[in-house]
């Protein structure tokens, strides 16, 4: 008999019922002490956050092929396989959530400094325009035709859209630094006999805010709802005109946005399962063990999205090539949620395919509607708070 063994405990420590196993068959409390061992200890931490004992393998297994197989099982009666549903949804909510804010992250660090933006309502093609004028008055062309749109446009603004004169402003501004910039290289080039320089890169127009002269005022509002309103106006001029110069951040924003509305909005899909389904005789909680399962599925495919975002970051500078098959492997895992969907009901379901696609229609429509609402707001939230 080994050390260990002689001295495993012969009745538990919990309750004192004699011990036959590994587990109390009274109370089910495991007859490792997880104080006298390091390894049992560390696997008490670990099982308790993540229930990490094969079953979350399975679980992940079974999800992806064939759709819908673990939600039957489950709802079958064969739990003791699988990880529940709602302990698998909220581990994968909160895995695809960090690996969100990692690829925001990332995203805010290559955008460069944060108090400078290029212009406002400019194309980008219109200032490296003015950058590749060839000569004198072709630059001051491109240029005063630009700066009339932006005045038009300033001039337009009215109201509650006042409020964009800023980010016109400092497009005007990067407009003019632009002009100067190239009409100052191409005279000094034929001032030196030499040809017209290479094209310079769009100058940035800085926006400021007036805290004071700027302030909104709405009447029926207490002042501190308004000086707040002003901080978030002059917080989200900012950034969200980062976006316009680099419009991957809205798509990095709204890929981590996407994991918390889901994860607010599994309930409704639940309902709009019950309504669909309504003659099915399945309960509430038996659409919200489909939701949880197909949400889970979601967030692991956007989970696999968002690592593949970042491996291409990565490889981009090192292997060009890599970059751009990890780009093609996420464009068609984001082709694969909705064929999975459909799949997942018409198994769970088991309805002929002319009503499983009419109801997946409607269903997906529907929903598809309110996830774009909820991903869009926190996408809108996130990026003024960046």
């Amino acid at each position: 008999m080994t050390d260990a063994a002689s001295h495993a405990p012969t009745h538990c420590e919990n309750c004192a019922t004699p011990l036959q196993g590994q587990y109390c068959h009274a109370c089910g409390q495991s007859i490792h002490n997880p104080l006298t061992n390091f390894w049992h200890a560390l696997e008490e931490l670990v099982e308790s956050f993540w229930h990490l004992d094969g079953r979350v393998f399975r679980t992940l297994r079974d999800m992806l092929v064939p759709p819908g197989l673990v939600a039957n099982r489950y709802l079958a009666g064969h739990r003791v396989d699988y990880v529940a549903p709602l302990r698998l949804f909220v581990v994968m909510s909160l895995l695809a959530v960090v690996v969100g804010h990692f690829a925001m992250a990332a995203s805010g660090h290559s955008s460069g400094s944060s108090d400078v933006v290029r212009i406002n309502g400019v194309p980008a093609q219109d200032m490296d325009g003015i950058g590749a004028a060839m000569t004198v008055a072709e630059a001051e062309q491109r240029r005063d035709r630009m700066l009339e749109t932006l005045q038009e446009t300033r001039a337009d603004m009215t109201g509650p859209a006042a409020m964009g004169r800023k980010g016109i402003d400092a497009g005007i501004e990067a407009v003019n630094l632009t002009a100067e910039q190239r009409i100052a290289d191409l005279r000094e080039a034929e001032a030196k006999g030499l040809p017209p320089p290479p094209p310079s890169k769009p100058a940035i127009g800085k926006i400021d805010w007036d805290t004071e002269k700027d302030a909104i005022e709405i009447g029926w509002l207490p002042d501190f709802a308004n000086r707040w309103l002003t901080a978030e106006a002059a917080l989200g001029l900012h950034n969200l005109s980062r976006i316009q110069q680099e419009p991957e951040l809205f798509v990095r924003a709204f890929f981590g946005a996407m994991p918390k509305a889901l994860f607010v909005l599994v309930p409704v899909f639940a309902l709009l399962l019950k309504l669909v389904y309504l003659r099915s005789g399945r309960q509430y909680l038996e659409h919200l063990v489909v939701a949880l399962y197909s949400h889970s599925w979601l967030l692991l495919d956007i989970l696999a999205i968002g690592v593949l975002s970042l491996l291409g970051d990565w490889l981009e500078p090192h292997a060009a090539w890599a970059a751009s098959a990890s780009g093609w492997i996420g464009t068609l895992l984001w082709l694969a949620m909705p064929t999975y969907l459909l799949l997942m009901q018409k198994r769970v379901y088991g309805q002929d395919w002319l009503k499983t696609l009419l109801k997946y229609f409607f269903l997906g429509g529907t929903y598809f509607v309110l996830v774009g609402i909820a991903a869009f707001a926190l996408v809108i939230y996130s990026v003024v708070h960046a």
